[in-house]
């Protein structure tokens, strides 16, 4: 048995060597189908058998032994034949690898009946990576097109399916030609399975944390693959238990959405952090507001003379940073702040440990909560029903949003050796969670894959969100994750983002009453359209309301809505969009935000973290769009400009 893991193991590695790989779970593959369906660049393919005989003398007294050569060899021909018959497919190579058979009981390494034959790879090159991808070089195949490759790809390993409700314009295409299957690509599949097949190489780390991360730019497939994990992990290991978490309701909603068209809704738990942790551990009493917390700020500083020009909105921010990291006690005076931006003095610290100290004792005596305050106070002192969480596995989207704290209160949910796995990008960092992976206690050394390739956005769409970024931020103030050249040319080319008068809010919502009124007469459906608003003059219900209002009851509901038509459009604050995507998206008060970079009474550090923060929610509501954006807009470029 050892030898038939350490092959599936091996073609895993083939890519390395010029060989994708597409394998089907232990256990999934259909009564006579293939294991595996490999593919070389040059569109050479195989349909794959992992047989672990020892010899082509069927053993007659063993009861354990698999079955014969010519069983398995017969029944990859027929299953071949029947799906190649039902969909009219060329058909791709067969091939059978045999890690236990000795080459001298096939010298050469043909297995033959008839006119049939099938290439079977034998023990001597089945041992390592480079040997087996050598042994493929060699071999001669049928050369496919490319959507020949996605069907029998999707027929032999249907988990790598994608069913999404976005469908691209549609292709004119002769009515006898059925269109290729939206499958994953081979580095997504290859992700969405790390470490959920037994490696019999790996050491035996049945007591510490199993950790992935994976990385990549926007619109890269990031939750495609978290989500795909989740199905297998629902699938094949049932009786697992299985936490996947994000930091926003509008990502969990769309997340249970993807999950139950996989059928494994109910069997993966799904929420934010905040449900979660008020499942395990309930808050002291009622959350504070935002103002009541700024009000509170502005009574108490009084006496702290060293504070007195630092604004309340960015103490409250340094407070909430302080909990996020567990800096409550004397540690935040030596701590270092990287990512920051205002440089404190030691009485400054001292002084505002002094606020936190303060802010706590407030809201212990009053009954009431805060929400980054909460999860500091768990961690201190952790509940029964917390250590009672044990999960087999844990899978963070967005996890660049997650506090330290956070993480350390999840970590502890796991059992001893259990999975955990993150998805992130670093450039959507605008909720200051501005952490390093080893800050928060997690060594991904060799243990972070980062996808290169967008699939979300079309072209233009994601020249124009990089030559945004760049106009207001320099490289050296963060670097932008953007597709590689080659990558870029690959995309559909598009049309950049239309540029729409801004003005105040009601001139933009009747502007937009009218966009979306053509939209619906040009047959586009609903659901295909997001709204994302930004600034403090309009709200996410008064863009609902007056839709509903100008285009009918239902017509627009908020993605947080767990109960929102599926036909209906979406509508969101941009602070919420991570993770979210539409084939349309309209963004709407966004001069709003660059107006408040203005302020005079900001410090020159504080203005520029304004316009960081700004510059990378208006590039994550851009790069939410798949094929059109539409942005209502009298500034914006001018401001980018200003800093050009």
């Amino acid at each position: 048995m050892t030898h038939l893991i350490k092959t599936r193991a091996l073609l895993g590695q083939l890519a390395d060597h010029g060989i994708n790989a597409s394998r089907a779970m232990r256990g999934s593959a259909h009564q006579g189908g293939p294991d595996a369906l490999l593919t070389a660049a040059d569109g050479r393919c195989w349909l794959v058998v992992i047989w672990g005989g020892t010899s082509l003398q069927a053993a007659l007294f063993d009861e354990g032994a698999p079955s014969p050569l010519e069983t398995v060899a017969r029944a990859l021909m027929n299953w071949r034949h029947e799906k190649g018959a039902a969909a009219d497919l060329r058909m791709p190579d067969l091939l059978i690898l045999a890690p236990a058979l000795p080459p001298g009981e096939l010298p050469r390494g043909v297995w033959s009946e008839g006119d049939d034959t099938i290439h079977v790879i034998t023990q001597r090159d089945c041992k390592k990576a480079a040997a087996l991808a050598q042994s493929l070089h060699r071999l001669t195949a049928s050369v496919l097109p490319a959507s020949a490759i996605a069907r029998w790809r999707a027929a032999a390993v249907p988990e790598v399916r994608i069913d999404s409700p976005w469908k691209r314009k549609s292709i004119q295409r002769p009515a006898d030609k059925l269109a290729a299957p939206l499958l994953l690509d081979y580095k997504q599949e290859r992700c969405a399975r790390l470490d959920l097949e037994p490696d019999p190489d790996a050491e035996n780390l049945a007591r510490d944390l199993r950790l992935r991360v994976i990385t990549g730019v926007a619109g890269c497939g990031k939750t495609l693959v978290l989500v795909h994990r989740a199905a297998l992990l629902a699938t094949h290991f049932p009786q697992a238990r299985v936490l996947l978490v994000s930091f926003n309701r509008p990502l969990i909603n769309d997340l249970r959405r993807r999950l139950a068209r996989h059928h494994a809704g109910s069997r993966v738990e799904c929420c934010t952090f905040n449900q979660w942790l008020g499942r395990v551990a309930r808050s002291a009493g009622d959350m504070m507001s935002e103002p009541e917390i700024l009000r509170w700020i502005e009574r108490e500083r009084s006496p702290m003379t060293s504070l007195e020009k630092l604004s309340a909105e960015w103490l409250r921010d340094e407070l909430r940073w302080m909990c996020d990291h567990a800096l409550a006690d004397e540690s935040y005076l030596t701590a270092e702040r990287k990512g920051r931006g205002t440089r404190l003095s030691a009485r400054q610290r001292r002084e505002l440990l002094e606020l936190l100290h303060r802010y706590r004792a407030y809201l212990r005596q009053n009954g009431r909560a805060d929400w980054s305050e909460w999860p500091l106070t768990v961690r201190e002192k952790p509940p029964a029903t917390l250590l009672a969480e044990k999960f087999d596995h844990l899978l963070i989207d967005e996890a660049q949003f997650f506090a330290p704290v956070w993480f350390e209160l999840l970590k502890s949910a796991l059992k001893p050796g259990g999975h955990l796995f993150l998805c992130a990008d670093p450039t959507q960092g605008f909720l200051k969670r501005r952490l390093s992976w080893s800050a928060v206690g997690l060594d991904v050394r060799s243990r972070s894959h980062k996808l290169e390739k967008p699939y979300r956005s079309t072209r233009a769409i994601l020249e124009f969100a990089r030559d945004f970024y760049r106009s207001r931020l320099s490289e050296e103030d963060e670097p932008l994750n953007l597709p590689a050249p080659e990558w870029l040319e690959t995309l559909e080319p598009g049309i950049p983002p239309i540029l729409q008068p801004g003005g105040a809010g009601q001139d933009q919502m009747r502007r937009l009453t009218a966009d979306l009124k053509a939209l619906r007469q040009s047959g586009m459906p609903a659901s295909h359209i997001l709204i994302l608003v930004a600034g403090r003059t309009m709200t996410v219900q008064t863009v609902m309301q007056h839709l509903n209002t100008s285009l009918g009851s239902n017509s627009a509901s908020s993605v947080r809505d767990d109960h929102a038509p599926e036909e209906s459009i979406g509508v969101a604050h941009l602070m919420a969009a991570t993770g979210l995507e539409r084939p349309v998206v309209f963004l709407l008060g966004c001069d709003d935000l660059i107006a408040t970079e203005s302020n005079p009474l900001l410090t020159d550090e504080e203005r520029a973290e304004l316009i960081q923060d700004h510059t990378r929610q208006i590039y994550v509501g851009i790069t939410r769009g798949m094929e059109r954006v539409v942005i209502y807009e009298d500034r914006l470029l001018a401001s980018s400009n200003d800093r050009a």
